[in-house]
């Protein structure tokens, strides 16, 4: 089967296109994105997530298709239940079978829709379409709300789980590598509230304060970094997520700090942006398909 649709569910969002797997292309005319309000009663979350994903069926007038869907945790990616709860988001999904639900409504089976953790999503995106591509290992970070990584080996990305179990300073590494990191430590310094990240690049010459921040924020990463990058040795680290968009301002601290492990290593800012979870997501739906044999190496 070479019809795919690739699925991207945020905490605020669900954004869903056709994947051109062969040619590595998301069908940009398909692509649907709408609002999802996660504290909303089941039933209308459900109702938004298969109409988007229906939207775009019908725009590639598909009725047969391989649904892979990017979708935070915890959740039970396999048998397709949401375990989400007390993670502030889709706490009503608790318990529901999302994968049965979406083929019912979409009237596909149920062995047609994959999920994917988002985090592992967007690294295999990026090392099969994106910036990875001709890289043997990689190694993903997502930057936003929370710390998500994961690493591709042997052609395949798998969540690593790291920003909320690996301690850092007195805390988890998520504790001083996120967005409220940044407002948190701002605040210290200077008693003055930012609503996020973009506020603080905006002010970056003005303030020695922001520059401090991020220095501090880019030898965090640096300490968290060392034991993964010493041990697997990645070819290439993809940063992702909305902080990302920055790395001018701590990629160079970052790479001075590591070179001494890794001397050749590369870190990349995502190219795909937010459509690499979306087409990573088809990962598992191609490895089971062999009419295409995907592979992140260059002809």
């Amino acid at each position: 089967m070479d019809k795919y649709i690739g699925v991207d569910i945020g905490g605020s969002h669900i954004t869903a296109a056709v994947v051109d797997v062969k040619n590595g292309l998301l069908i940009s005319e398909t692509s649907v994105r709408k609002h999802v309000n996660s504290h909303a009663p089941a039933e209308d979350i459900l109702s938004i997530w298969a109409n988007t994903m229906q939207e775009v069926a019908n725009k590639a007038q598909m009725s047969n298709y391989q649904l892979g869907i990017a979708m935070p945790g915890p959740f039970d990616y396999e048998l397709g239940i949401c375990l989400m709860k007390n993670v502030n988001k889709y706490e009503f999904l608790y318990g529901i079978n999302i994968k049965k639900v979406l083929a019912e409504r979409l009237k596909i089976s149920s062995e047609n829709i994959f999920f994917r953790n988002d985090s592992e999503a967007f690294l295999e995106g990026e090392m099969l379409f994106g910036v990875g591509k001709g890289f043997e290992n990689g190694m993903g970070i997502t930057l936003g709300t929370g710390l998500g990584t994961s690493i591709f080996t042997d052609g395949i990305a798998t969540d690593m789980g790291l920003g909320i179990t690996h301690p850092l300073h007195k805390g988890v590494a998520e504790d001083f590598i996120s967005t409220r990191w940044f407002i948190n430590r701002y605040f210290e310094l200077t008693h003055k509230k930012v609503e996020g990240v973009k506020q603080l690049v905006n002010i970056y010459d003005e303030q020695h304060e922001v520059r401090q921040i991020f220095d501090e924020f880019a030898q965090n990463i640096a300490l968290f970094m060392q034991e993964f990058v010493g041990k697997f040795q990645p070819d290439i680290i993809v940063f992702g997520g909305n902080i990302a968009e920055a790395s001018p301002l701590f990629f160079p601290t970052i790479e001075q700090k590591l070179s001494n492990i890794s001397p050749k290593i590369r870190l990349k800012k995502s190219v795909l942006n937010e459509n690499a979870a979306l087409m990573g997501a088809v990962g598992f739906g191609v490895q089971n398909d062999e009419t295409v044999k995907l592979t992140n190496q260059f002809p």
